[in-house]
């Protein structure tokens, strides 16, 4: 007796137990005998994927308790060649399988050939010439297209059947290259004895379907979970059906389905390919049988798969939503969405931590929960925010080449190659954690810090590896002036010793010196580059994630030596990138089983205790149907291809699948990036179904995870910190300060303390641009080595020989070409001005000394006092006495603060001077201090002599230094006097002090200008 053939499992049934139970209870095969230990062995199921098929086998084992042999299980050609062995056979064609990234770049040769031409004879195909990475993404593009001819059976001579004529021009340039290309791919393929990966699977489905009835002669076979998306498929599928023994299992088949419902779904003319169903209706077709020949397994008919199909309907259908949901009881379709929430949230960092606090309390009640993300970032977002609770995960969707750790290192290698090593490329690439150089982790990540600290910071103008090299040297030898760290010889033979490691790790990829942007040669390398960095064992037994990956792309694209664009490194590095993009890496095992994030496709089949659908937002899921650049829709369309918006019937499926679950999360987020985004048409779809009262109660169902998000982080009502005022006991305040930090204790004695007595020191930036501190230092730096060189202000060239000082040391600043190129060229101005000040004044100076150092130890109270700093210039003059002078590029102190003993530095500088304490420079008093501000602004060149008011200039030297002799016993030899922060600030300082942030002052000054 003919037995049922065709069943489908609803959506609300959980898909693969409910197959296994159907198994069991020989539902799905009633004539085959179900005794002794060996009768499942008989069977054989086919499953789209290989997590379903492993989650089929834990069921059954479930059920079994392990006391059977299980069936032969194979997925239908998705996963490897153990589990496709049945599509293996050595009459199929070819096995000699192309690869995608070779196709790929022999595709982007003829597009580049065709933008060259379209370019000489001034065609308005390209706007601009090409970039390699554009020319890849449409090569890429194009082999795309290529698989769906040879998946959807469509032969590429199809292409000359359309008529040029009815198509606009750009179309009518596409269609000649399409003809050119899809001619000179399948040639060259047959010349070099390969085949695409696509036909062939096409060819080894059509074995199978043809060898079916010997294979299996009278022993059972299920076809499981697949909708037959493509021909071969469901030539596949229809072939089973015929067997004896066999049984097609739908996924979520709308049963209730008229035979009339399912005749317009799938004609042509209606174009339907957006319904869920339109592939199994198809299907169905080419078994030759209805909808009424599908019998339903699982628990009984579904409220909630009722309204799903409703709300998935044709558009036209919609007119009748009214009358569906008023035929629907309303006490059962509330009870069909007791477990169902919609949550829409502002942005996704909001939706992925909203989704972690659900898994969270699903887990916490002893619950499995899968997460559904069609978006990869979304989903790292959501495996991130997962962490704070302890649940460490992985996507089971895995995650593109580029972005794995293996992925990363690459890019990061070829970042700093790119910039020749500059700080930030280098310090990020020591930081791989998967960096060895053959030493220990531990100790790289010492000599980065050693070597960010004492080299990198503010360094620039680096000359690559040899000029890190040279600048630790210059550290240790004490030729660098201000560093924030000072090396022994034995930190520096270790940094030494690490770059030239660095050096020798690189050479693989180095030609004559340089590096070749080659992307074959650097494929070449990359097996040499990784042993080198990160260890042999690491490259070949696959250490860290994506590194098989790695070895396996490169490979195929060193053999792609036909492959040789002229490209910039720039291009390079993106192309690179592009290329890898493709290629999946997946975790190498689940960590969990409690709690997974899966791909639309992952998920397909699977089933959790509370499912969450993430990422519904129109462009997500479903993601945008374009016809691609290749082929507009109506051309796909006239060639029997599928249009683009069967993409969304395929998400529409998934979505119906999805929503059977129990316990239900639907998430979207309100903006996406920095763009609006709107709720997935499904949403808007099951929105207008369910009516405004009703969809507001399932909002209103998540609306603690709202709550829940603005406690996780909230903080209670803040408390304003108090200014600080520390009092450290007097014998750790510092007895030594230097000129500049004078004005520092009188002003912010907190500075001090943070600085000296906590030794905090505020850093750079890594690779910060050049900002007016530094503009100043270059100024200042140009100044002095004019006068230590012992250059001649009043020489013919002195401006010429001050501008080619000014060139060389403004080279700091090659890698912002343009800031430096401005900068040079207004300090043309400054430098006129200056050696006019200088020739005036030349009669009465004797000698110049530029950048001293000097220091002296002076009596405070019972204390020995040591200051010290730099002196910009110090000019003896004729009759002995000297002018210090103060270059300033920023403001200049008032009158006021030179005459209330708040400006000491030029001051302090004079106390050294008379004490003899400049290197070099004779013991003398000082009979003028003077300012001159150098700006880039109208008025370049500006001298302000220091207040003295009615004082002789000594008498205000001694003053200040009295005056700063009681202020430092005070607050430095002092127990109990607190180093307040902001004692004196200074009024409209426009910019934050270096401790302002630690000291919390934006708390408690209102306003640093008013009394308080």
């Amino acid at each position: 007796m003919q037995h049922q053939k065709l069943f489908s499992i609803p959506p609300h049934a959980p898909f693969l137990p409910t197959l296994a139970q159907g198994l069991m209870d020989g539902s799905l095969l009633p004539n085959w005998p179900r005794s002794g230990p060996f009768w499942l062995s008989d069977i054989t199921i086919y499953l789209p994927t290989k997590r379903a098929r492993l989650a089929l086998i834990d069921q059954l084992i479930k059920l079994n308790q392990g006391s059977q042999l299980l069936p032969n299980i194979f997925t239908m050609g998705e996963g490897d060649d153990a589990e496709n062995a049945f599509f293996t056979d050595p009459d199929v064609e070819s096995f000699n399988v192309t690869s995608k990234l070779y196709r790929t770049t022999i595709l982007s040769q003829l597009i580049q050939k065709w933008a060259e031409t379209a370019a000489k004879s001034g065609q308005p195909g390209f706007s601009s010439p090409p970039s390699t990475t554009e020319i890849l993404a449409m090569a890429q593009s194009l082999g795309g297209l290529i698989d769906d001819f040879l998946t959807e059976e469509v032969g590429f001579e199809r292409i000359k059947q359309l008529v040029p004529e009815e198509l606009a021009q750009n179309w009518q340039e596409t269609l000649q290259f399409l003809e050119i290309a899809f001619e000179a791919w399948p040639a060259h393929l047959a010349e070099i004895g390969q085949i695409d990966a696509a036909l062939l699977r096409r060819q080894r489905f059509d074995f199978a379907t043809a060898s079916l009835p010997l294979r299996y002669t009278d022993r059972p076979v299920i076809a499981a979970g697949s909708t037959g998306s493509v021909p071969a498929t469901k030539r596949f599928l229809a072939a089973i059906a015929k067997l004896p023994n066999a049984a097609i299992v739908l996924p979520g088949f709308d049963v209730s389905m008229s035979a009339n419902e399912q005749a317009h779904l799938i004609e042509d003319k209606n174009e339907c390919h957006a319904h869920p169903q339109f592939g199994m209706a198809k299907l169905l077709r080419q078994i030759g049988e209805g909808p009424a020949a599908v019998q339903e397994l699982g628990a009984s008919t579904s409220v909630r798969s009722i309204v799903l199909n409703a709300t998935l309907a044709r558009p036209e259908q919609t007119a009748n939503w009214h009358h569906d949901r008023s035929s629907i009881d309303p006490v059962a379709l509330d009870h069909a969405l007791n477990h169902v929430g919609l949550l829409g949230v502002d942005n996704l960092d909001q939706e992925a931590r909203a989704i972690a606090l659900a898994a969270r309390e699903a887990v916490g009640n002893g619950q499995q929960v899968g997460i559904i993300s069609p978006d990869r970032d979304l989903a790292r977002r959501i495996k991130v925010e997962l962490e704070r609770f302890d649940i460490v995960i992985d996507d089971s969707a895995g995650m593109p080449l580029n972005q794995s750790p293996a992925g990363r290192l690459l890019r990061q290698l070829l970042a700093a190659l790119k910039s020749d090593f500059k700080p930030v490329d280098l310090i990020a690439l020591l930081a791989n954690r998967n960096v060895r150089l053959g030493r220990e982790r531990s100790e790289i990540s010492k000599l980065r810090e050693l070597l960010d600290l004492s080299v990198l910071r503010g360094a620039r103008g680096i000359n690559g590896l040899a000029g890190i090299k040279q600048l630790i040297a210059d550290n240790a030898a004490k030729k660098t002036k201000r560093v924030t760290k000072r090396l022994s010889q034995d930190e520096a033979d270790a940094l030494t010793q690490l770059i030239d490691d660095v050096h020798t790790a690189i050479a693989p990829i180095l030609d004559d010196g340089n590096v070749c942007w080659n992307m074959t040669r650097i494929a070449q390398t990359v097996p040499a580059l990784v042993r080198n960095i990160c260890g042999t064992d690491a490259a070949q037994s696959g250490m860290f994630q994506g590194v098989i990956e790695l070895m396996q792309w490169a490979e195929d694209l060193a053999r792609c030596t036909h492959f040789s664009p002229a490209s910039t490194p720039h291009d390079v590095i993106n192309s690179i990138g592009l290329l890898m993009q493709n290629i999946t890496v997946r975790p190498p095992e689940t960590t969990r089983q409690d709690v997974q994030i899966w791909g639309r496709i992952e998920a397909r089949l699977l089933s959790a205790d509370m499912m969450i659908l993430a990422g519904l937002n129109e462009g997500v899921w479903p993601e945008i149907a374009e016809p691609g650049p290749w082929l507009s829709r109506g051309m796909k369309l006239a060639l029997s291809l599928d249009p683009p918006e069967r993409k969304v019937g395929l998400a529409a499926h998934d979505f119906l699948m999805g929503m059977g679950a129990q316990k239900l999360l639907i998430t979207y987020a309100k903006r996406r990036g920095t763009s609006p985004s709107d709720p997935s048409r499904f949403i808007q779809r099951l929105e207008a179904f369910l009516g405004e009262t009703r969809t507001k109660t399932l909002y209103a169902k998540t609306a603690h995870f709202k709550t829940y998000l603005k406690s996780i982080d909230a903080v209670d009502t803040p408390k304003l910190s108090r200014r600080p005022v520390p009092a450290p006991p007097a014998n750790v305040r510092p007895r030594r300060l230097s000129i500049t930090e004078i004005e520092t204790l009188i002003r912010d004695p907190y500075a001090i303390y943070a600085k000296h007595v906590l030794g905090l020191k505020k850093l750079r930036p890594l690779g910060a641009a050049p900002d007016t501190a530094e503009r100043g230092s270059l100024i200042h730096d140009v100044l002095g080595s004019f006068v230590e060189e012992g250059n001649d202000f009043t020489a013919p060239n002195a401006h010429r020989a001050l501008m080619d000082i000014a060139t060389n040391i403004y080279q700091r600043l090659d890698d912002v070409a343009d800031r430096r190129d401005i900068w040079l060229k207004r300090f043309a101005a400054i430098a006129h001005k200056v050696i006019a000040y200088e020739t005036a004044r030349d009669p009465k100076i004797s000698q110049r000394y530029a950048e001293k150092f000097g220091a002296t130890t002076l009596p405070v109270a019972s204390a020995q006092f040591e200051i010290y700093g730099y002196a910009d210039r110090v000019d003896i003059q004729l009759d002995g006495a000297a002018e210090l002078i103060d270059f300033k590029t920023g403001s200049i102190p008032t009158v006021k603060d030179m005459q209330n003993f708040m400006s000491p530095q030029l001051p302090m500088e004079a106390m050294i001077l008379r004490h003899a304490g400049f290197a070099d420079v004779p013991k003398a008093d000082s009979d003028a201090l003077t300012y001159i501000k150098l700006s880039h602004g109208p008025d370049p060149f500006e001298i302000t002599n220091f207040a003295t008011g009615k004082q002789g200039l000594d008498a205000l030297i001694d003053d200040y230094w009295r005056h700063f002799s009681a202020y430092a016993d005070m607050m430095l030899l002092r127990d109990e006097t607190a180093m307040a922060a902001q004692l004196m600030p200074k009024e409209n300082q426009q910019y934050a002090g270096d401790y302002d942030h630690f000291a919390r002052q934006k708390e408690w000054m209102i306003d640093q200008g008013d009394e308080e």
